[in-house]
């Protein structure tokens, strides 16, 4: 990647009126960038870039293990790789060509996440919009890498934040359980 002279770019996650879905809309908070569309079954998210006047064009995928901590990430276009970092990690490596990057969680007691390289630079960061009803947060980019690199920190970055969301419901769920 580029030396981090520019950035970041704020992308902003809000959910679609259905709240099935998702779009992230430019630091304009106007132009859609992505369209992400949630499923039951697998893959539970498919993220497609919208352009004016051709056919919505879907760039990814990613699917999530009930039991495992794993998350399954593809790209229509190449090849990429996404592994949680050890046993206990809450931390995923994720390689495309030959770039390795790390999604991590951006301090213990929150649920917002960093992007790093194996510098430790970061490359993007995502904050958690916890009191929002409309909004779920904001994905800022460092730099300005080609499509294809935004693409696969797109992919990898919410398939981490969905993983995330779903174990938190989960959880809730466990102790509301428990409660009553």
């Amino acid at each position: 990647m580029q030396d981090q002279l520019v950035g970041p770019r704020p992308l902003h996650i809000y959910h679609r009126s259905n709240h099935g879905g998702l779009e992230i809309l430019d630091s304009d908070k106007q132009t859609r960038l992505y369209n992400v569309y949630r499923s039951s079954s697998k893959p539970h998210m498919a993220i497609s870039r919208p352009a004016p006047g051709i056919p919505e064009q879907i760039i990814g995928y990613a699917s999530f293990h009930h039991f495992k901590s794993e998350i399954e990430v593809s790209l229509t276009a190449q090849d990429i790789s996404m592994k949680i970092c050890g046993f206990l990690s809450s931390s995923y490596n994720v390689i495309l060509k030959d770039m390795q990057w790390t999604w991590k969680r951006d301090g213990a007691m929150t649920s917002n996440l960093r992007l790093v390289d194996q510098r430790d630079q970061s490359l993007a960061t995502f904050d958690n919009a916890s009191w929002s009803i409309k909004k779920l947060g904001t994905l800022a980019i460092w730099g300005e890498p080609p499509l294809h690199v935004l693409d696969a920190i797109i992919v990898s970055g919410l398939g981490r934040i969905e993983y995330q969301r779903r174990g938190q419901k989960n959880h809730t769920g466990a102790i509301l359980a428990q409660s009553s």
